[in-house]
């Protein structure tokens, strides 16, 4: 558990396959930054071709270290970022499976 502003609270990461099956989650205290924890999740796996995340998941380090496994990120920069990295808007629509199953764990099924 994590204390922020708004009390108590905890976040779910998930790293998903292509169909949205779980295939590794890790819990942090809130206020821990979504990229922070992205590594060792990434770790748990063999690398992948590419990796869709939100903005939350922007920062240099992982995407020198997703290059380093030879991955591609897919991640759209935050607005406020100096460099705006480019990413592929096609395959980012793709991470709409990875919502999908958090709306599955969500709703127990």
């Amino acid at each position: 558990m994590g204390r922020s502003k708004g009390g108590r609270t905890t976040k779910i990461h998930l790293v998903t396959d292509g169909k949205g099956r779980p295939r590794v989650m890790l819990l942090t205290p809130g206020q821990v930054s979504d990229h922070k924890a992205a590594q060792a999740c990434l770790a748990a796996m063999p690398p992948s071709k590419e990796l869709l995340a939100d903005k939350g998941y922007d920062s240099k380090a992982l995407r020198e270290w997703l290059a380093q496994r030879g991955t591609t990120p897919v991640i759209p920069p935050r607005r406020n970022r100096k460099v705006q990295y480019e990413y592929d808007k096609a395959v980012y629509k793709q991470r709409n499976v990875i919502e999908r199953t958090f709306g599955r764990i969500k709703d127990g099924g």
